[in-house]
């Protein structure tokens, strides 16, 4: 655990608590605080407020045992907030067990009111609670100060929920000093921060209460020095879906088959993994299926019907039908049955079967399938397949072509399936979801795969000499010469001996090459926008390292067959630089070797 530099410890005194009021918040009216910790920071107001709201919209961030907080009432976005006790304005309009609780400090402003609810992981355990949140400021001739108050609507400490601290109110202080000294170290100014609680009446300060003051208290230090080191958040979630839709799912599915699962568990992989990764996957797929398709039990129902349930809906209101679907390179087919089980029609195969798969009810269990994909398109080459996969372990097979037409394609970790995914979705005019984990060529073999396909990365290279008026010399059109240097350095090393002295330090050409699982996501991005698919990406909320999912809208109709077929053997040949007879006599050498592994976990 981090530790907050020259933390103060204002709870103790000599054994006792030191009960003390709010100080610096002059003249509280007639109420004890307690000032549990503080310690000196170098952030500004601005970072701290910044920090701030950004808890109070993510309370994850400070406790595992919650999703989110959904807000209801921000007085921003209130062009008449309530004041002097007064309901006005959005007020009004709130149930009143959600409208602000007053609260003033004397010789503060206050600059904006927030309510919240704290939305639990598991509501089984825990009850959502909800906050008052006000933001309070002070200017003097000393500096700034600024407050933020938590205020839970609850009267007694047995009413509140394990995840919150057992207080009637929570205060975080900012105080701040602009320095006046002609050193350049010091000129930026100095602060601190604090918190304090207000206790229910006879309830002691506990340790607990003090640990989670210290936790709460590292947050707000570690993220306001953070921004002040001009840190940038990478990942950004919930671009697809809104973060409550998916996890009110995700919630209801849990509660439904996680316990079920994990107990019945055969396999020797974990299931606190594999089950609730699978059911998370099934929670954002259903959404985004009722995004796109007109489900089974819309029939009689108006589009702002389906719009007013829990915000679903899409602005083109001529949805197609839902077509079904197929998980290819299914695993351990916990993902086919949670969908089978709430309604979806489809279905799955991979190249082993897996022991998981008999603990499912029967009508499942039809619905996984031990079957080896040898494309359609290697059937047009001069490789006789019927021959090449005629052992035991081959002989059931799927060319790639689905049933009804336009049936979603699901690749979830589906390795040398992977990169085929844009194109067995584009020959059978679906739509798809990929989510990449090890990286394989179309032949099947490993490889670290391209930032983008070949003919993107010439397209690329032509858009930017068009928009910079740039004529590229012929030796650059091999790609970008650095990084070609860096490849053969790499390339030249790996060969070389080891020295015997030295450092592991990554030179700088080496931090800015991405990650191989990166460029697998870009790679498989690359080849669904050369076939013209609506890409989408998204990193998804599972309990997994490997967790960026890859979505393509199809929205061309369909397109002849020949035509579509001879475009996917122009790419096959294009990026593996062989012809279509090679490549397929590659692809089902590899999947004779594959079908005779044991199946694993996943």
């Amino acid at each position: 655990m981090e530790t907050i530099p020259a933390l103060k410890d204002l709870s103790m005194d000599g054994g006792q608590p030191q009960y003390s009021k709010f100080d610096p918040i002059d003249s509280l009216p007639d109420e004890l605080w307690i000032t549990i910790l503080e310690s000196p920071c170098t952030f500004p107001p601005e970072a701290f407020s910044g920090v701030m709201l950004n808890l109070i919209k993510n309370p994850n961030v400070t406790s595992s045992y919650l999703f989110r907080a959904d807000i209801f009432y921000d007085s921003d976005n209130d062009r008449t907030p309530a004041r002097d006790g007064r309901d006005e304005g959005l007020v009004k309009h709130l149930k009143h067990e959600y409208r602000p609780v007053s609260y003033d400090l004397p010789g503060f402003e206050r600059t904006r009111t927030f309510v919240r609810q704290l939305i639990p992981r598991n509501p089984q355990l825990d009850k959502p609670l909800i906050q008052t949140c006000h933001f309070y400021s002070k200017f003097d001739e000393e500096g700034e100060q600024n407050v933020v108050v938590y205020l839970p609507h609850v009267s007694h400490a047995d009413d509140m929920p394990f995840y919150h601290p057992a207080v009637s109110k929570l205060a975080f202080e900012h105080r701040w000093q602009v320095a006046n000294s002609s050193d350049l170290e010091d000129c930026a100014g100095k602060g601190s921060i604090s918190i304090s609680y207000k206790l229910f009446e006879g309830t002691p300060l506990t340790t607990k209460l003090e640990r989670t003051a210290l936790r709460l208290l590292q947050t707000v230090h570690k993220h306001g020095q953070g921004q002040v080191a001009g840190y940038e958040k990478r990942v950004h979630l919930d671009q697809v879906l809104p973060q409550k839709r998916y996890q009110d799912t995700y919630t209801r599915l849990k509660s439904e088959y996680g316990r079920q699962l994990s107990e019945q568990w055969v396999e020797v992989t974990d299931p606190g993994k594999h089950v609730f990764e699978d059911i998370g996957i099934a929670s954002f797929l259903i959404e985004v299926w009722r995004d796109m398709y007109r489900m089974p039990g819309d029939e009689g129902r108006t589009h702002t019907e389906r719009e007013s349930d829990d915000g679903c809906g899409t602005a083109n209101p001529a949805r197609p039908d839902y077509p079904g679907f197929v998980d290819i390179g299914c695993g351990n087919g916990v993902l086919v049955y949670v969908l089978l089980m709430e309604g979806y029609e489809g279905w799955g195969f991979d190249a082993r079967e897996r022991k998981t798969w008999r603990i499912f009810p029967e009508h499942v269990q039809e619905r996984l399938q031990r079957r080896l994909l040898i494309p359609e398109i290697f059937n047009s080459a001069k490789v006789d397949v019927a021959q090449t996969t005629e052992s035991p372990e081959c002989r059931e097979r799927t060319n790639g072509t689905f049933e009804p037409p336009g049936t979603f394609v699901i690749s979830n970790h589906a390795d040398e399936l992977t990169a085929w995914t844009p194109l067995l979705a584009y020959l059978n005019n679906s739509s798809f979801i990929a989510i990449p984990c090890c990286s394989h060529d179309l032949a099947g073999s490993r490889f670290r795969a391209p930032v983008s396909t070949k003919a993107m990365s010439q397209a690329t290279l032509k858009q930017q000499d068009q928009r910079q008026g740039v004529a590229r010399l012929p030796q650059q059109h091999c790609g970008d010469v650095e990084e070609e240097q860096a490849k053969k350095d790499l390339a030249s090393k790996a060969h070389s001996q080891a020295a015997e002295t030295g450092s592991l330090k990554r030179t700088e050409a080496q931090k800015k090459m991405p990650s191989a699982y990166s460029t697998l996501c870009s790679y498989v991005t690359s080849l669904a926008v050369e076939l013209e698919f609506e890409v989408e990406n998204e990193v998804l909320r599972i309990p997994s390292t490997r967790n960026q999912c890859i979505i393509g809208r199809w929205n061309q109709g369909v397109e002849d067959t020949r035509a579509r077929t001879g475009r996917v053997v122009g790419i096959v040949e294009r990026e593996l630089g062989r012809s279509l007879e090679a490549v397929g006599a590659d692809w089902i050498a590899r999947a004779q070797k594959l079908a005779k592994k044991p199946g694993s976990g996943h």
